[in-house]
């Protein structure tokens, strides 16, 4: 597992929301910068691979994580770049531009990134569901990577599994909520833990315990839907990632593309033995005229 995949803190935001032709946009590069955020649309990336092509289906609900794989598109970020990270019945992983002129062999995705994004976490909408499309996260600060993202494949859950995410996710929610509180007496924490007054720490942690009980008691578990559970048992997906990362998309066609990706022999770090390459990334003025269900 890459660098990527570590815990992050759970954002208290996560749990209060609950025929036509194919053309490209025509952004000047200039303007590209400049967009404006859409708020209200899915919008449409069509990958082209040495391995043939898949379209994504890039949600409203998400739209910081949607307009950065846009603007890349429109930039041309993506087009070159190597698949790395493929595990097998788990995921792809693409997005690091060093990858382009990387030497067989040499480890990808390691690098960092200069910019972030503000994690939009929501697995009461936007779930690790096979054809996922999630961004990976950095270290252990609330937000993604600018620019790798990973494609769920994944494999049919259980009832127990699931209920063991839920509780994990649960459980960071509370740990958010209790950090929400416990900044507000960090002085007071620090001072106590340089006198070395373990009482008194002792005594600060229980009431912020009691404060986020009274908290939690109002608020609403997160559980898995009904329409969840069945995608999760009878599909497949990920569901070990929900509330850690930024669902923000989907396979809308060619999951059979991503797929055989997911399929073929890669290294001691994940990397395709035989590079897998983006061609070229390119936005949709609209939804493709057919989709498949995923």
């Amino acid at each position: 597992m890459k660098r990527f995949f570590i815990g992050i803190t759970f954002t208290l935001a996560m749990l209060f929301t609950a025929n036509c032709k194919d053309k490209t946009v025509n952004t000047p590069a200039e303007e590209t910068d400049a967009d404006t955020i859409i708020l209200d649309a899915d919008q449409y990336v069509r990958f082209e691979t040495t391995m043939g092509n898949f379209t994504l289906k890039l949600y409203r609900e998400a739209p910081l994580h949607r307009h950065s794989m846009v603007r890349q598109a429109r930039k041309g970020i993506y087009d070159g770049q190597l698949f790395f990270g493929v595990q097998k019945g788990y995921k792809i992983q693409c997005g690091d531009p060093f990858s382009r002129n990387a030497k067989p062999g040499e480890e990808v995705g390691v690098k960092d990134e200069p910019d972030t994004i503000k994690s939009e976490i929501n697995p009461f909408v936007m779930y690790h569901k096979r054809g996922a499309v999630g961004q990976a996260s950095l270290r252990q600060f609330d937000f993604s990577t600018s620019r790798q993202f990973y494609i769920v494949t994944g494999n049919k859950s259980n009832l127990s599994a699931l209920q063991k995410q839920e509780t994990v996710i649960n459980k960071k929610y509370r740990q958010v909520v209790k950090d929400s509180l416990t900044q507000f007496r960090a002085e007071e924490i620090i001072r106590y833990r340089n006198q070395k007054n373990n009482q008194k720490i002792s005594s600060i942690n229980n009431a912020l315990n009691r404060q986020t009980d009274a908290i939690m008691a109002n608020r609403k578990e997160f559980k898995y839907s009904p329409e969840q559970i069945e995608v999760y048992t009878k599909i497949g997906g990920t569901p070990s990632l929900d509330g850690l990362y930024t669902v923000f998309g989907e396979v809308y066609e060619g999951l059979d593309v991503v797929e055989t990706i997911n399929s073929v022999h890669i290294d001691k770090n994940y990397r395709p033995q035989q590079d897998v390459r983006i061609i070229k990334a390119y936005v949709l003025d609209e939804a493709p005229a057919t989709g498949t269900d995923n």
